[in-house]
């Protein structure tokens, strides 16, 4: 009787065990054809770990989970890069103030009708013409001339100037430089702000006066100050001028030789060459110097010998003779050198009547 209970409480022990394996296998089947079958019927929308299976099946890779993900992100893996925002940077550029300048040197067939391009280019673009050296007739035959032009274009026509400039010809060299400035702007306009603060307090400051003293300190003190605003306002001025134009030098000849020889100006070479120059314009002015004093010298020459002639003639004849007869000095003799007497000469015995 006692036995037969443990045998049936293993029995049914082990049919509970059996119907629990069951039922788990029955709804792993269930759950997986339910699977197969909705992704066989419509598209995922569902959860980020169907997407990445499914992307996993597709490459052939291993399938990222999401604890996985969320390991990752505990360990400290890196965030992608924020995409950067080109209309940002558009308005961080267009914010700064640049100064910009050029350079162009051109090899034309004429200078002078070369030159007058060049002109109508700066014209054109609404620019002025700074400086201009026009040589047409060189020294030496085989270059034909040499001309230099300075002009001034808006910024934003900086480049359709180049473009048009080196259309004349043949271009030698293009240089083109941007300085920014926008500090300086920045820092002048602030000071400029406070110097006018500071010339309308003491404005203020001469309304309330009452004694001349004061006012006259309150006169000079405003003078100053008007001075230094007005020095930043010109400074402010150029500034903003060095933004809104480029100058543009623009050098032409016929030769391309001369225009390297203009550009490349540094060196052993050029420096000879700049010394030589040097001397010869010292030279120049020196010779110069001597051809226009050497009329007034002959000038003076001629006035001035005949006086001295008769100088020295009048001195010669006004000189006294030497006498004859009368007292004659002579020389103190040995006795008489310590005592300083002169001694006298013995006059002559008068004659016999």
């Amino acid at each position: 009787m006692l036995s037969s209970r443990p045998a049936g409480r293993f029995r049914a022990t082990a049919a509970v065990l059996a119907l629990a394996v069951l039922a788990v296998s029955g709804c792993g089947a269930d759950s997986a054809d339910s699977a197969v079958g909705g992704s066989e019927a419509a598209p995922v929308t569902g959860s980020g770990t169907d997407l990445t299976s499914k992307g996993s099946e597709g490459g052939g890779g291993a399938a990222v989970t999401e604890e996985q993900a969320q390991q990752d992100t505990a360990v400290g893996a890196a965030p992608a890069p924020a995409a950067v925002d080109s209309t940002d940077v558009a308005a961080s550029v267009a914010d700064r103030k640049l100064a910009r300048r050029a350079d162009i040197s051109v090899t034309v067939k004429d200078v002078d009708a070369a030159a007058t391009k060049v002109r109508a280019i700066a014209s054109a673009a609404k620019g002025l013409v700074l400086a201009e050296s026009v040589a047409s007739e060189s020294d030496i035959a085989a270059t034909g001339g040499f001309s230099s032009i300075t002009i001034s274009v808006p910024t934003d026509q900086l480049d359709a100037t180049l473009d048009k400039v080196a259309a004349i010809g043949k271009v030698h060299s293009r240089n083109t430089s941007t300085e920014d400035v926008t500090a300086q702007v920045v820092d002048t306009q602030s000071r400029l702000k406070t110097m006018q603060a500071s010339v309308d307090r003491v404005r203020a400051l001469m309304l309330q006066a009452t004694k001349l003293g004061e006012i006259v300190t309150l006169e000079a003190e405003l003078s100053r100050r008007q001075a230094d605003l007005e020095a930043l306002q010109s400074q402010l001025a150029r500034l903003q001028d060095s933004v809104a134009l480029a100058p543009v030098e623009v050098r032409l000849s016929t030769d391309e030789q001369v225009l390297a020889d203009a550009v490349d100006d540094t060196g052993f070479l050029a420096g000879l060459s700049a010394g030589w120059r040097a001397f010869t314009g010292s030279v120049t002015v020196l010779l110069t110097v001597l051809g226009a004093l050497l009329p007034f010298a002959v000038a003076g020459m001629l006035v001035i010998a005949p006086g001295v002639l008769w100088l020295r003639r009048r001195r010669v004849s006004g000189t006294d003779p030497v006498p004859t007869g009368g007292l004659v000095p002579a020389a103190a003799g040995s006795g008489a050198a310590g005592s300083g007497v002169a001694a006298q000469a013995p006059t002559q015995p008068p004659a016999a009547s």
